[in-house]
């Protein structure tokens, strides 16, 4: 499983809903979509499903799909053969290919474009795929899961997403609900992290005291889980004893979900880490 997220055992309703969705679906080959703002751990879901069906000791291929430029996406995906473009030295699978009798996992779905959604309906029709710069057929049998946390019965109606393959993709949908929906859910997140960044920095750490506990519930957690976990590891870098201090998330009530973002989030943890280190950069 992944350690960016944890899927802890629920107390919500909501999260045990789709605790039991989850535990519903994964023994079947259903195609999954799981709908969810950013950072409430819709990958973590997917793993878990992976983890729970009779794939488990497959593989399991993430892609993001914003993560690969639009050139070379066709590229990732399919495969490509030696000589098939300027700069392909060598043949190379693609990740359908590489998620053969395993899962794929194909997150932010929503930014798809509308030729390489075609491509994809086509796979999931044909189960088989080409490789760029080859005619030859190669069958390929994945389970598919997808996430996105676009409007995309919206971007159907819109016309930027394709209703025939959304009706492929979502044979079951999973909506992950935002962290402020669901504060119960707070305090075992924040143990976890509170023992795994302990472990990870070699720090004793003493359990968070209920005002502490109440204040992180009080707080709207507009980055979701994704922002817990990088604030209780914050938290366990810059204890200066056994107690954990959340001072700063008032700071922060006046944030909004654009507003927060990783890259300020670091560079306030590095200056911080410089002015306790005195300016020691190799200490820092």
């Amino acid at each position: 499983a992944s350690k960016s997220y944890v899927f802890c055992e629920p107390v919500s309703s909501s999260m045990k809903s789709v605790s039991g969705m989850v535990r519903k679906v994964a023994p079947t080959d259903a195609n999954v979509l799981i709908l969810g703002e950013n950072g409430t751990g819709k990958e973590v879901v997917a793993r878990e499903i992976h983890r729970l069906s009779s794939r488990k000791d497959e593989i399991f291929i993430s892609v993001n799909i914003t993560a690969i430029p639009e050139t070379l996406f066709e590229s990732e995906l399919f495969g490509h053969v030696k000589g098939a473009f300027t700069d392909a030295k060598e043949a190379k699978p693609g990740r359908f290919e590489l998620a053969n009798h395993g899962t794929l996992f194909l997150d932010e779905i929503g930014n798809l474009s509308l030729a390489m959604q075609s491509k994809l309906l086509s796979v999931l029709q044909e189960k088989t795929i080409a490789r760029l710069g080859s005619s030859s057929s190669i069958p390929v049998d994945f389970r598919l899961i997808c996430a996105t946390n676009m409007p995309i019965e919206k971007m159907v109606e819109e016309g930027t997403f394709r209703q025939d393959l959304l009706f492929r993709i979502n044979t079951i949908v999973i909506d992950v609900p935002p962290l402020r929906e669901r504060p119960e859910d707070i305090p075992p997140l924040v143990n976890f992290y509170s023992n795994l960044f302990a472990a990870k920095y070699s720090k004793k750490i003493r359990p968070v005291n209920d005002r502490m506990m109440q204040q992180l519930m009080d707080y709207n957690w507009p980055g979701n889980v994704r922002e817990l976990q990088h604030a209780m590891e914050k938290a366990v870098i810059l204890c200066d004893n056994d107690s954990l201090s959340f001072q700063w998330l008032g700071e922060r009530k006046s944030y909004t979900p654009a507003g927060f973002n990783l890259e300020a989030h670091e560079m306030e943890l590095i200056i911080k880490a410089l002015e306790k280190n005195k300016g020691n950069i190799s200490a820092t």
